[in-house]
C-alpha cells in the first residue's frame, strides 16, 4: 500500500513540475491561433491582461516601428532564460527581416526572471541599459507584489511609448473599448510608476561629448610633450596626427581651429633651422631640386611618387648632412620586398575567368616597384556564385504582414532575427 502511494505521489509531483516545462519548439505561437502577440499557455495572465497588452502592441505594429512578442511561461526547466529568449526570438523570427526591429519579452515564473530580447534595429531605441531600467522601474516592483499582469502592462506600455517616440510623461492608457472584463487598468494609486522622463542628454550626445573632451585632452597632452621636446623633427611627428581631416569632420568645434593651429606649428617646426649634432653649427634646408644630390636613387623615387618626402639640411662643413624623412600617411605605395623603398604598388587586379553557379573563376593581381622594377604576379580563385532565396521570401513575408496590420493583426511574424541585445532582471 505504501509502495503504491509512493508511486502515485511521484507521478503527481512529476505532473506538477514537468507538465509546464517548455522548450523553444513547444511554446505556443500566438500567430498560429489568431492576430495576437501574447503566448500565455499556463493562464498566468488574465484575459484582461492579454487584451491590454495586445492593444498596446497593435499600436506600435500599426506604425511599422516594431513588432513585439510577449511570452509568459511557468517553467523552461534549467535552461537559462536569456538563451531561451534568444532562441525563441530567432525561431519565431520576430520583427522585420530587413530592419530587425523586433522585441521579445519573456517571463519565466519558476526562475522569477524577466528577459528583453531585441533585434539590431530595436537596440537603437531600446539599448540594454534602457531595457534594464524599464524592468527595474516598472515591472520588478509589481512582480514582487505578485501583480504579474500589471507589471507586464506597465513594461509593455513604456516600451511602446519609447518605440513610438513618445518621450513625455507616460500616463495609464484609457480606452472606450470594452474588454472581456469590461475594464482596462485604471490605477487609482499615484501614477508615479508610469512617469518616464527622457534625460536631458541622449546616450549618443553623452558619448559624443565624452569623445570630444577626450580628444581635446589628448591634444593638449601631446602638445605639452612636443613643446618640451627640443628636437623640432620629433615635435612635428608627435603632433602631426592632428593634421588629419577626420578630427574636424568628427568634432567641428573646436577642431577646425585646432587643425589650422597645428598646421601652423608643424610647418614652423619643420622649417626651423637645425643645429648640427656633429659640429654644433647652424644648418639650412636645401630646396627640392638641390637636395637630390644627397639622396639615394630609391629615395628620389619615393619623392617622385610622393610616398615619402625628404628634407636635407647642411652646414658649411662638407660632410655635415642631416636627412629627415616624412612619410605620407595615405598612399597606394608600400615597401618593396626587394629594394625596401616605398615604391611598390598594385598595377591591376582583374578577373581572368568569371565564376559561375557551378564552378569557381580565377583572378590575377600584378604588383610592381617603380624604383628597382621588381614585379610579382599573383593568381587567385574567385568563389562560385551562390543563389539565395531568403531576401525574396523575407520581403514577401513582411509585406504581407504590413498589409494585414491595418486590418487588425498579422498572421505571422516578420522574419527578423535577434541582435543579441536586451537585458534581464530577477525578482
Amino acid at each position: 500500500m505504501k509502495k503504491r502511494n509512493f508511486f502515485i505521489l511521484t507521478f503527481l509531483l512529476w505532473g506538477i513540475t514537468g507538465f509546464s516545462q517548455y522548450t523553444v519548439n513547444t511554446v505556443p505561437d500566438p500567430k498560429k491561433s489568431g492576430p495576437g502577440f501574447v503566448s500565455n499557455p499556463d493562464n498566468i495572465l488574465s484575459n484582461n491582461d492579454v487584451f491590454i497588452i495586445d492593444s498596446l502592441i497593435q499600436e506600435v505594429q500599426d506604425s511599422a516601428k516594431a513588432q513585439i512578442a510577449v511570452v509568459v511561461l511557468q517553467s523552461i526547466g534549467d535552461v537559462v532564460p536569456k538563451t531561451f529568449a534568444t532562441e525563441l526570438f530567432n525561431y519565431w523570427h520576430v520583427g522585420d527581416a530587413e530592419t530587425d526591429n523586433g522585441l521579445l519579452i519573456l517571463l519565466v515564473m519558476d526562475q522569477r526572471r524577466v528577459e528583453f530580447e531585441t533585434g539590431y534595429g530595436t537596440e537603437q531605441i531600446l539599448p540594454d541599459v534602457k531595457c534594464y531600467e524599464i524592468q527595474q522601474n516598472y515591472m520588478v516592483p509589481e512582480f514582487k507584489a505578485g501583480n504579474y499582469g500589471k507589471g507586464l502592462v506597465k513594461g509593455v506600455r513604456v516600451s511602446v511609448n519609447l518605440l513610438l517616440n513618445k518621450s513625455e510623461d507616460i500616463k495609464p492608457m484609457k480606452s472606450t473599448k470594452q474588454t472581456p472584463e469590461n475594464t482596462l487598468y485604471n490605477d487609482d494609486s499615484s501614477d508615479n510608476d508610469y512617469h518616464y522622463r527622457s534625460s536631458k542628454l541622449s546616450e549618443f550626445q553623452v558619448f559624443y561629448l565624452t569623445a570630444c573632451i577626450t580628444a581635446i585632452f589628448l591634444f593638449f597632452v601631446l602638445l605639452l610633450i612636443s613643446v618640451f621636446n627640443k628636437d623640432f623633427f620629433a615635435r612635428y611627428q608627435i603632433l602631426r596626427i592632428f593634421r588629419l581631416y577626420f578630427w574636424f569632420i568628427l568634432f567641428p568645434i573646436p577642431f577646425i581651429g585646432i587643425y589650422f593651429w597645428v598646421k601652423f606649428l608643424t610647418e614652423k617646426w619643420r622649417n626651423t633651422p637645425r643645429v648640427s649634432a656633429k659640429t654644433g653649427k647652424i644648418m639650412h634646408k636645401l630646396s627640392e631640386t638641390e637636395d637630390d644630390k644627397f639622396l639615394e636613387k630609391g629615395q628620389i623615387a619615393e619623392e617622385i611618387v610622393k610616398s615619402v618626402d625628404y628634407d636635407v639640411w647642411i652646414s658649411d662643413e662638407e660632410e655635415d648632412v642631416l636627412i629627415q624623412k616624412y612619410k605620407r600617411r595615405f598612399s597606394k605605395y608600400n615597401a618593396c620586398p626587394k629594394c625596401k623603398y616605398k615604391t611598390y604598388y598594385k598595377v591591376y587586379d582583374k578577373v581572368i575567368t568569371s565564376a559561375t553557379y557551378s564552378s569557381s573563376g580565377t583572378g590575377e593581381r600584378l604588383y610592381k616597384c617603380t624604383n628597382c622594377g621588381h614585379s610579382k604576379k599573383i593568381r587567385y580563385t574567385v568563389p562560385k556564385k551562390t543563389r539565395t532565396s531568403s531576401s525574396g521570401s523575407g520581403s514577401s513575408s513582411w509585406s504581407g504582414g504590413s498589409s494585414s496590420w491595418s486590418s487588425g493583426g498579422s498572421s505571422s511574424w516578420g522574419g527578423g532575427s535577434s541582435g543579441g541585445g536586451g537585458a534581464g532582471s530577477s525578482w
